[in-house]
């Protein structure tokens, strides 16, 4: 278990290189804030499309196999990145990233593949830490990289270096990871399929609804606020790194040591919605800045409230079907993150650019109050 998730870790710090250089890298090709979210949408429109096809070839021919396949694939996808001299080059290189963003999934699989039933809960704790620390030092080491000019950032640095932490990944999955062929249990149920299927089962389309929208809204976040920054701060790669850095630590900090004692004092139920009040807050708080120490206030709102709601919402949604279903509705509730992560950007691109920039966090934080409100009862019986 551990070398899988040295692999893990080293692709995530990696993968979270990228994310504070990607709107000043297709701002300096002229893009517009619509086409620089779409960067994440095509991102997150490969990454679905090619989930289930790894899923499949994973079951077929062993984990293993496709982990070194889609990290040498995010390799040759930094090198595009790093040498791309057109706004459609920067397009092509974040689709065929998002196409062979099926490492993580497949790691998900091996890990399920490798542990039992009594240790996987603590697997995965781990596993989640693992994103955690890819994500804490990820942006801040790529904001370093990229330099904190908003106009002229380094954009060759980066993706080199996170080709590079992908290649000693590659290193390290070709050496210590083990062959689980016999372990694996395949399942052919395809996504949309099961999708619909979970949406007739009582109770569990709401907290599926609740999941996707929560997720619409925080991918419009993420997708605009280094825009949003730099409009407001003159903030470039450097200081956006550093912030998201704040809200890994900030995620860390609530999922790694609080979210278990709450959970014993107060229930699933209330903190999930407590979470998504807190998204709601820290989005219009973001509308309502104007100094800078506010933008981390409000980031550490969203962060504290993701932590408080992810956990919970995935724990409610496991408990409402029986232990064999188990597996089948996290991937159900996976694959409705995926379409929102699709959504979220392209909607948000759209109101940064006609509306205003604080129409994405002004119309995600409203949204999600109005749910609270309007749908107060229902959410309360729904998280029983």
């Amino acid at each position: 278990m551990i070398p899988l998730l040295l692999v893990v870790v080293i692709d995530l710090i990696g993968f979270g290189i990228i994310i504070p250089l990607l709107p000043f890298y297709a701002e300096t090709f002229g893009a517009s804030p619509q086409k620089v979210t779409m960067l994440m949408v095509v991102f997150s429109l490969s990454q679905f499309i090619a989930a289930p096809i790894w899923g499949g070839l994973s079951d077929r021919y062993g984990r293993r196999l496709i982990i070194w396949i889609t990290l040498a694939g995010s390799i040759i996808a930094y090198i595009f990145l790093a040498y791309a001299v057109t706004l459609y080059g920067l397009f092509f290189a974040r689709a065929f990233a998002g196409f062979m963003a099926g490492n993580i999934s497949t790691a998900q699989a091996y890990l399920t593949d490798i542990t039992t039933k009594e240790n996987r809960a603590k697997a995965m704790g781990l596993f989640g830490a693992a994103f955690g620390i890819g994500f804490i030092l990820g942006p801040a080491l790529g904001g370093i990289l990229a330099g904190s000019d908003p106009k002229s950032p380094n954009v060759f640095l980066p993706p080199i270096s996170a080709a590079i932490l992908s290649f000693i990944a590659l290193l390290l999955a070709l050496f210590l990871l083990k062959d689980t062929r016999s372990l694996i249990k395949p399942n052919r149920k395809q996504r949309i399929a099961s999708l619909l299927e979970a949406l007739r089962v009582p109770n569990l389309s709401q907290l599926i609804l609740l999941s996707f929208i929560v997720t619409v809204v925080f991918a419009s976040m993420e997708s605009t606020f280094s825009l949003w920054s730099e409009r407001t701060y003159n903030w470039g790669p450097k200081q956006n790194g550093y912030i998201f850095a704040f809200a890994g630590v900030c995620g860390v900090i609530v999922q790694g040591f609080l979210i278990s004692k709450l959970v014993k004092h107060f229930g699933e139920s209330l903190l999930c919605r407590a979470g998504m009040l807190l998204i709601s807050l820290g989005m219009i708080s973001v509308a309502l800045s104007y100094m800078q120490y506010h933008a981390y206030l409000s980031m550490a709102l969203i962060a504290f409230g993701l932590g408080l709601f992810m956990p919970t919402i995935s724990t409610l949604i496991v408990n409402i079907v029986s232990e064999q279903r188990r597996g089948w509705v996290l991937g159900v509730s996976q694959s409705a993150s995926s379409l929102a992560r699709i959504i979220g950007p392209a909607t948000a691109g759209i109101f940064f650019e006609f509306i205003g920039k604080n129409s994405p966090y002004i119309i995600g934080g409203l949204s999600l109050l109005l749910i609270l409100i309007m749908f107060r009862s229902s959410m309360k019986q729904a998280t029983k």
